[in-house]
């Protein structure tokens, strides 16, 4: 299987798109000759071949390196691709070498740097994996290895191998439990995808769903035309953001030592007890904690000018009164902008660090605002319980379904005429009247 990197384009002669782009892939193809492979399929013709990648759409980009492959999911002008493009290139050198001088180069240039340390000891198998990464990161970060000590010295490394994400200088550590989880690729790659984006990116269109579906956001509406003040701005939020995970990563780090501690204690009783069953229970016990598992709260911020129109109809603000920030739940249409006290939430550290942890307690200590409708909002609370609770709302709705039916039954019998059968007509002489006979003892006989 080869090594060298495919960028290949998955289309259909009848399909819009894939028309619209086929000019500009032909360009990127011309412009990426000799340093990347370029290709296209016709899924008309191959249809065997789509249906063994996988493509459930046209067109599709992916880039495949050896055996791992990543879908493009960025815009497609020709800026765009040709960007993700060359970033792809330097997958055909591996994970580069780094030493503190040309790491701190590197800082200058680029946002999100993954960094592996490792020493004399590191396994093959280690390399192996860590080689299976960078296709993942292409178009959004580097990751260098480095065996450095002035740089594990101003990082605090102290164990290898150890995998680490700097964005803007400040380092977040990947925690595995333990050594052989550095040859967990899908482990990392989970890790990698939470940390990848900047401390504060800027919203745009092809990375707003990326941003915003599944988290809570710190999203600052920043004017870029006041240098100064945007400045400033941006580094309040990036005081904020770094706070903020800090204090996360320290919750995190105890909640385990918790069930760490919570674990040992119970296998220190059963060996106390002689209790065999009762230790080997305690040391199948898993410690399955992952950052990625809970709600994250991150930080971005929008261009007030460019995305005014949004902004206006969205959050009904008016981006003339200036820089603002707002606290979005996408999940649940909903959004902050107000402190505790009342006040407007502005790009400050103290401003945002005094609102985030109410408005992440459950319940949320601060009234949110709807980014639709109160009737959409019944509708939508209606749509997520079904998706969330699929059996639960199904039994709901199986019982009101019930219901309904018994007090429609019970209405059709309270609405109809009351019939005694003391009342009426016996069953003998109706048939009599019925078949012509007599219809009583005491009638006239011929």
């Amino acid at each position: 299987m080869t090594q060298d990197p495919w960028f290949v384009k998955f289309y259909a002669p009848w399909c819009h798109h894939c028309q619209a782009l086929a000019s500009t892939w032909t360009q990127v193809a011309k412009d990426m000759k000799g340093e990347l492979n370029v290709g296209e399929v016709n899924c008309d013709e191959e249809s065997r071949l789509c249906k063994d990648v996988g493509v459930q759409g046209y067109p599709t980009i992916i880039l495949f390196r050896g055996g791992e492959r990543v879908e493009y999911e960025g815009l497609r002008g020709l800026g765009d691709l040709l960007h993700f493009a060359e970033s792809a290139v330097a997958l055909t050198s591996g994970v580069p070498e780094v030493d503190a001088e040309s790491f701190k180069a590197m800082e200058e240039k680029e946002e999100v740097i993954f960094v592996y340390f490792y020493d004399h000891g590191i396994a093959t198998e280690d390399f192996l994996a860590l080689e299976r990464i960078p296709i993942h990161l292409a178009g959004r970060a580097k990751l260098v290895r480095t065996r450095d000590p002035e740089l594990a010295k101003r990082f605090k490394i102290t164990t290898w191998p150890r995998l680490m994400v700097a964005r803007e200088g400040h380092p977040t550590y990947y925690t595995p439990l333990a050594p052989k989880d550095y040859r967990d690729v899908n482990a990392m790659l989970r890790w990698v995808k939470y940390v990848w984006l900047p401390i504060v990116p800027e919203l745009t269109a092809s990375n707003a769903r990326e941003i915003m579906d599944g988290k809570i956001v710190v999203l600052g509406i920043l004017n870029r035309n006041n240098e100064e003040a945007f400045k400033d701005a941006q580094r309040e939020m990036k005081s904020a953001a770094n706070e903020w995970m800090d204090k996360q990563i320290q919750l995190f780090q105890l909640e385990r030592q918790e069930l760490r501690d919570a674990k040992q204690l119970r296998l220190e009783e059963a060996k106390d007890r002689n209790d065999e069953r009762g230790i080997r229970q305690a040391k199948a016990i898993r410690i399955n904690m992952s950052m990625s598992d809970k709600k994250q709260v991150t930080f971005a911020w929008v261009d007030s000018i460019f995305w005014q129109r949004w902004i206006r109809t969205t959050y009904g603000i008016d981006v003339n009164d200036g820089d603002r920030v707002i606290i979005n739940d996408e999940d649940n249409r909903r959004y902050w902008d107000t402190t505790i006290t009342g006040n407007l939430i502005t790009p400050s550290r103290t401003s945002i660090m005094e609102t985030i942890g109410k408005v992440t307690a459950s319940p949320p200590k601060i009234k949110p605002k709807l980014t639709i409708s109160s009737i959409e909002k019944v509708f939508f609370d209606f749509r997520m319980a079904f998706v969330e609770h699929p059996w639960l709302s199904t039994a709901c709705v199986f019982s009101i379904a019930l219901a309904a039916l018994s007090w429609f039954r019970g209405r059709l019998r309270r609405t109809r005429p009351n019939f005694r059968l003391e009342d009426a007509m016996g069953i003998k002489e109706l048939k009599e009247g019925l078949l012509g006979g007599p219809s009583s003892n005491n009638g006239k006989k011929d």
